[in-house]
């Protein structure tokens, strides 16, 4: 069963979503649930080079234009953002709202304003690792190169 920690974001989240050492936590990815107008849960991951702490409270996010995870998160609803590491499950629950829009590059700006952070640990049976992806050399530096503008539009007002 899941034990509320808080109201803000462990030190382990913050450092893991601070938008540095982007090679080191390449391949880290993240999911977040929204939930469409129907009801219809809506899963969505995302990378460190998609999403920022810059203050304790917040989570930014940043998802290609027109996603319907998008539009769930423009709507201000109710956001469950996952952060799954070696020993650690945390659920980050909280309301979304959009950011202003930012021109280059072409994304959509979110924020999940936290307001509860559950722990779901179960003594004996450890999680060895959180969700991960790939990529060969050839994907992989383009891919960080383009990080670093989105990260760059997350960390504007």
């Amino acid at each position: 069963m899941a034990k509320h920690i808080g109201n803000q974001l462990p030190a382990e989240v913050i450092a893991a979503l601070d938008g540095r050492d982007l090679e080191g936590k390449f391949g880290k990815t993240y999911l977040i649930m929204t939930t469409d107008q129907d009801g219809t849960p809506r899963p969505c991951m995302l990378s460190a080079g998609e999403m920022l702490v810059n203050r304790p409270d917040a989570i930014r996010l940043a998802l290609w234009p027109g996603s319907r995870t998008g539009a769930n998160l423009a709507r201000g609803g109710r956001v469950v953002a996952c952060y799954v590491a070696p020993e650690t499950v945390l659920y980050i629950r909280g309301k979304s709202r959009a950011l202003a829009a930012w021109d280059n590059p072409k994304i959509d700006r979110f924020e999940i304003l936290v307001e509860s952070v559950e722990s779901d640990g179960h003594e004996g049976l450890p999680v060895v690792h959180g969700i991960e992806f790939t990529a060969d050399d050839a994907a992989r530096k383009p891919m960080m190169d383009s990080w670093l503008p989105v990260l760059d539009a997350l960390r504007a007002p």
